[in-house]
């Protein structure tokens, strides 16, 4: 009985109130700048590093320079890995983007990842990165395989290296990747300039990575949700999520924010605008009976609101003539349930 409840914890079905207040605590501390108190400063880190926040969180926590030194020297290799394999892309005139990757700074995950919509080009990137770097290439799900991503190690670098050809799960439509490779743009990270979507497009992304991908909030999303919307406004937010069908996933989305947000004490006004546009725009919030459990970080998102929001999805790309869309959002539920059997009793992955 003591292992079941562990791997339900660690998966996020059992949320419990210790985790709810060591969440809701760190949370609070770093969104308020307020330093934790010195006892359990290892169980906040180890919470910091799994939210993707441990270099933001350095202020309140008493992170030794070790850390902090081993955090910042990891991404600087993700910029370095950057750097090699951009370089090698544009003189060979493959367009990219970055997604995901470059939104939670100073925090760098363990990958990265470059959107190459166009089929020749990514398959010129996948072999430029087979013949030419040699790199080592990782197995996929289920799922990777069925959207054709690619996803490697270079020699001598730590981060793994991911292309993908679209955003999405099972191959359903979001975003128009045409569109999305037009509006993108260059900026600089840590002195380097990279190949980044646009504002809005991040917003975008980064809701479907949560909901219909990862199917995790992490306090990276909160954190990072405010810093990208600030740069957005409204009106524009609502166009991409009307074109990319997510209407119902983003109102359970900002839902699951506010809800955290709100336990946090922490007032973001842009939020509430955003909510009163949302439900305007797509209807009331269906799934808020859903939203009762505890508010554990990383936040699971509850398996039947991901099953009703597959189906709500289904629905919207129906009713748009998005045929093929639609019927992979149908077979995403039985699916969802397949993944999540073999993962309990043999921890391999379909999603």
């Amino acid at each position: 009985m003591g292992l079941k409840t562990t791997f339900l914890e660690e998966v996020g079905v059992v949320k419990t109130a210790r985790r709810e207040s060591e969440s809701l605590l760190l949370l609070r501390a770093i969104l308020k700048k307020q330093p934790l108190p010195p006892t359990d400063q290892e169980k906040f880190l180890q919470l910091s590093r799994l939210n993707k926040v441990l270099l933001r969180a350095t202020s309140i926590l008493d992170v030794s320079p070790k850390i902090v030194d081993e955090s910042n020297a990891s991404a600087e290799e993700a910029m370095r890995l950057y750097e090699l394999v951009s370089k090698t892309l544009e003189e060979e005139g493959i367009s990219f983007a970055v997604i995901k990757s470059f939104d939670s700074l100073p925090d760098i995950g363990h990958d990265l990842d470059f959107l190459i919509p166009s089929s020749s080009d990514f398959h010129r990137a996948r072999d430029i990165l087979v013949n030419k770097f040699r790199v080592k290439v990782e197995g996929l799900t289920f799922c990777d395989m069925v959207v054709g991503k690619f996803s490697c190690f270079l020699p001598g670098f730590k981060h793994d290296f991911e292309l993908y050809p679209t955003v999405s799960q099972l191959g359903e439509q979001h975003l128009d990747t045409r569109e999305v490779m037009t509006n993108r743009k260059t900026s600089y990270v840590s002195g380097r300039r990279v190949w980044l979507t646009s504002d809005v497009d991040r917003v975008i992304i980064r809701v479907v990575h949560a909901m219909f991908r990862h199917n995790f909030l992490k306090l990276s999303d909160v954190l990072d949700f405010i810093t990208l919307t600030s740069n957005c406004s409204s009106p524009e937010i609502m166009d991409a999520v009307d074109r990319a069908g997510i209407g119902d996933a983003f109102i359970f989305f900002l839902s699951t924010l506010d809800r955290f947000l709100k336990a946090s004490q922490y007032d973001y006004p842009k939020l509430d605008l955003l909510r009163t546009d949302a439900e305007r725009r797509f209807g009331r919030d269906k799934l808020g009976s859903l939203r009762r459990d505890r508010l554990v970080l990383p936040y699971r998102i509850p398996t039947f609101a991901l099953l009703v929001l597959f189906l709500l999805k289904a629905g919207r790309e129906v009713s748009r003539g998005r045929l093929k869309s639609g019927l992979l959002c149908l077979f995403a539920p039985p699916l969802l349930l397949m993944d999540f059997a073999a993962n309990a009793l043999s921890g391999h992955r379909l999603w």
